[in-house]
């Protein structure tokens, strides 16, 4: 067996026997392979310029304990907590089984994710208040870990724990994918200061940008397929990043310090899961070819204005 594969059954044995199980429906958008020759959008040189380019040497894979997304398993034995919310979208009241010791990224968003059976509770600003034995949350959402992959069809508003209301768990890539050797869906992607306004699949904002040059969340990206991958020296995981972008392309999901790609951090998986497949801590990816990069048409999708978010 190759060390690939023997990484790929390792992980895949840890206590999660459909680890490598593609996230979200067959229909999500998520799994949507982007066609040949799609409609690329008339202003996307110019996007690709201004809003991408300046970030691109310091563009990062973002899977540290930081800034990527911290996801856990809960089990039937874990405690159900009714997680107060205390900022955005606090619509109604929430109980999630939550492990005890399950932790949140460590960056500003403190992002967790905490996967039941075939849901998720997604945490934006996950805070537990270890005296009282209690978790609260900027804004807190549940939703079908096989779904759509949005926390409310295009058209309909609704907030999430990233700002374009993707599920929380969308386009993140884990490292069982980078051990089976393929990702085998759209990524998601931070920029700097999205456009006002949103397009489906994204179901809200926080872009405030009114330059036409700024790219909306719910815009799909995607590195030009005729770009030789293959032939790049980078290492095996950044080709499968690279190919991923190529075949589905990149959702932009939220504003961010820089243009990153989301990943799954090592945080509550019980052992450094990255190091294991080789890939290391928020890497730069500044070798893509990023003016290789294209917008699809942003009229191919349903566009809508900007919302503030929803307070308590």
């Amino acid at each position: 067996m190759s060390a690939i594969a023997l990484c790929a059954a390792a992980l895949a044995g840890q206590n999660h026997p459909d680890a490598i199980a593609r996230l979200y429906s067959a229909a999500s958008f998520w799994n949507q392979r982007i066609r040949a020759n799609p409609p690329i959008d008339s202003n996307s040189a110019a996007m690709i310029e201004a809003a991408i380019l300046p970030y691109a040497a310091r563009s990062a894979f973002a899977n540290g304990d930081d800034w990527g997304i911290a996801l856990v398993h809960a089990r039937a034995a874990d405690k159900i907590y009714v997680v107060a919310c205390l900022q955005f979208y606090c619509n109604g009241p929430v109980s999630f089984r939550i492990p005890r010791g399950a932790l949140p990224t460590t960056g500003s968003d403190h992002h967790l994710v905490v996967v039941d059976g075939d849901k998720e509770l997604d945490m934006w600003n996950a805070t537990y208040d270890a005296r009282n034995d209690r978790w609260s949350a900027g804004g807190r959402f549940v939703g079908d870990l096989y779904g759509w992959g949005a926390n409310a069809p295009p058209g309909h508003h609704a907030g999430g724990a990233v700002a374009a209301g993707f599920s929380g768990m969308g386009g993140v890539v884990r490292p069982e994918e980078i051990a089976q050797g393929h990702i085998d869906h759209a990524l998601s992607m931070t920029i700097p200061h999205p456009r006002i306004g949103y397009l489906g699949p994204a179901t809200a904002t926080d872009g405030t940008n009114p330059d036409p040059r700024s790219i909306p969340e719910g815009a799909r990206i995607q590195l030009d397929p005729d770009y030789d991958v293959a032939a790049q020296s980078w290492p095996a995981w950044e080709k499968m990043l690279a190919k991923a972008l190529q075949t589905y392309g990149a959702y932009v999901s939220d504003n961010g310090g820089t243009v990153a790609f989301y990943g799954q951090t090592d945080a509550n998986a019980g052992n450094e899961k990255w190091s294991t497949v080789g890939v290391p801590k928020n890497a730069y990816l500044a070798g893509l070819p990023w003016n290789r990069m294209r917008v699809l048409d942003l009229r191919a999708v349903p566009s809508y204005p900007g919302r503030r978010p929803q307070l308590p």
